[in-house]
């Protein structure tokens, strides 16, 4: 097996004078051979001099086979190596981008809190005004006569969508209905209970007709 080599690191004290790169994996050479075709290739609009690496040698040999008549050039490698007196003017502003989007979250989910807090104030309320309406209604049942128009009443009917033109409210055994003109029934769960009266009545009848039987058949004996 062969081992792991790691490759060899080539520097220059001022680095390239296209990229400014002072390591590189090739050696780096004069740049005399080169430097009439740094105006074109990189777009440089000074001359240039120095140690060049051989990335920047390659492009330059790329820019010489282009076709004639093409404006192609690598001006975005110029000084795109120049070390981190580049990169702390930059850091700057990527902060500044980062602290402007926390503020716009955070914004963001006071508003959201906001909302929540506000829904739950309104359903807060109606669940609280709905109970109390509910022993308004009762008592004002008990001490109302059975049987009322709820047109010429002042009471708010139990369903906001109910037309008090058309239902008569009614006060039964078991608790509060309405009944419309043609007979049809509307109940509240809250007002109305079931009570024992239906079910006490459907078990005597049984009770009554049962000694009835023996008085049918004696007649039939005679």
């Amino acid at each position: 097996m062969f081992g792991f080599r790691k490759p060899k690191m080539y520097r220059s004290i001022e680095g390239c004078c296209i990229c400014r790169a002072k390591s590189s994996s090739s050696r780096f050479t004069d740049s005399k051979r080169y430097e009439k075709d740094f105006q074109n290739c990189f777009g440089l609009h000074e001359a240039r001099s120095g140690d060049i690496c051989n990335a920047c040698v390659l492009l330059v040999k790329r820019w010489k086979k282009l076709p004639a008549g093409s404006k192609k050039n690598w001006n975005h490698v110029v000084d795109a190596r120049a070390g981190p007196s580049l990169k702390t003017t930059l850091k700057p502003k990527k902060m500044k981008t980062l602290s402007g989007s926390r503020i716009k979250s955070n914004q963001i989910s006071k508003l959201q809190k906001e909302f929540k807090r506000h829904n739950s104030d309104a359903h807060s309320t109606t669940s609280s005004a709905s109970p109390a309406q509910s022993p308004c209604y009762s008592n004002q049942s008990d001490e109302g006569s059975d049987t009322e128009m709820s047109a010429g009443s002042s009471r708010t009917p139990v369903f906001s969508f109910l037309d008090l033109t058309y239902w008569k409210r009614q006060k039964v055994c078991c608790g509060i209905i309405y009944k419309g003109r043609f007979g049809e029934v509307l109940i509240d769960t809250h007002l109305f209970k079931p009570c024992c009266s239906n079910k006490k009545s459907a078990t005597e009848k049984p009770e009554q007709e049962g000694p009835q039987s023996p008085a049918i058949s004696t007649q039939e004996e005679w």
